[in-house]
């Protein structure tokens, strides 16, 4: 079973991340947060869960072990297979679908892709066991505000026609070239990092 992986991101497509392991391209199907760090050229190690089933092998990928627990418990769930469970991943962070799956909040896990129906029953079936493994979850605001800007910024520059590889790129490069002590917003951001692109 691979527990992570380790390599040079070669590329970032619309849903997966290609990721070159000893010269082999493997696919990973990223969480939001992990998509959000991704840097294409830049080494990339992440702990992953390989899926084998009847559509084929898929490889997903994690920004940290929090996360991959949380998609292990997901997978337990009747009907929620890893690619709902990662679309699910991918719309909302570990923070928002903790504390949904908590609270019980069919509406906050109704994204793309996840029914109300599905979601019922992710709160039903994982509240009991989210409470026990994640009862000291602290959400680390710093960390989760960095990413959560990141993601948004690169929602919005693909809006606008670029593609993942070059709003990675964009927003990377934006960050190296400021002073250290800058306090990014969404709108900061995305204003350096279209800058960039344009000049491009």
């Amino acid at each position: 079973m691979i527990s992570f992986l380790r390599g040079i991101l070669a590329d970032i497509t619309k849903d997966s991340l290609i990721l070159d392991v000893s010269g082999f391209g493997i696919e990973v199907f990223p969480t939001r947060s992990l998509l959000a760090s991704a840097v294409p050229g830049e080494e990339l190690k992440c702990p992953a869960y390989m899926q084998i089933s009847d559509a084929g092998i898929a490889i997903f990928g994690f920004s940290g072990n929090d996360e991959r627990t949380l998609f292990l418990e997901l997978l337990q769930v009747k009907t929620v297979g890893g690619k709902l469970a990662i679309a699910l991943m991918r719309s909302l962070s570990l923070a928002q679908i903790i504390e949904a799956i908590k609270a019980g909040n069919v509406a906050a896990l109704t994204v793309p892709g996840v029914g109300a129906k599905r979601a019922e029953r992710i709160c039903f079936e994982l509240r009991e066991k989210i409470e026990k493994k994640f009862a000291d979850f602290i959400v680390d605001s710093g960390i989760s505000s960095s990413a959560s800007c990141d993601s948004a910024v690169s929602d919005a520059l693909t809006g606008l026609g670029f593609t993942h590889g070059e709003c990675a790129r964009a927003i990377a490069t934006a960050k190296a070239q400021a002073e250290d002590a800058v306090e990014w917003t969404e709108e900061s951001l995305l204003k350096a990092s279209l800058g960039i692109l344009q000049r491009r």
